[in-house]
């Protein structure tokens, strides 16, 4: 049975090149990610960030209603609203 050490994956996460790599493809979503949302935000605050971090990059949906805006909602007549998927549509999920 293959075998690896147990800090395998902490030593290549924190690779230069491997932390450059996420960083980029992060910027990479984000874009993919302002242009989707700029297709459906009629009013509001909602923006894409990049946050570059030690080893990982996060892109997020900033908005009071970033969830039901990225996963849907139910309406005030009790029927769901499907979220636009803007973060996952952004990174190919």
């Amino acid at each position: 049975m293959p075998w690896a050490h147990p800090k395998t994956a902490h030593i290549i996460a924190h690779l230069r090149g491997v932390t450059g790599a996420v960083n980029t493809e992060a910027k990479t979503i984000a874009e993919r990610a302002r242009a989707l949302l700029a297709e459906h935000r009629h009013d509001g605050d909602a923006t894409i960030t990049v946050t570059r971090r030690r080893t990982d990059t996060t892109v997020d949906l900033v908005d009071e209603a970033a969830s039901a805006i990225e996963l849907g909602h139910v309406d005030r007549d009790g029927k769901h609203v499907p979220g636009l998927n803007i973060l996952g549509r952004a990174a190919g999920l």
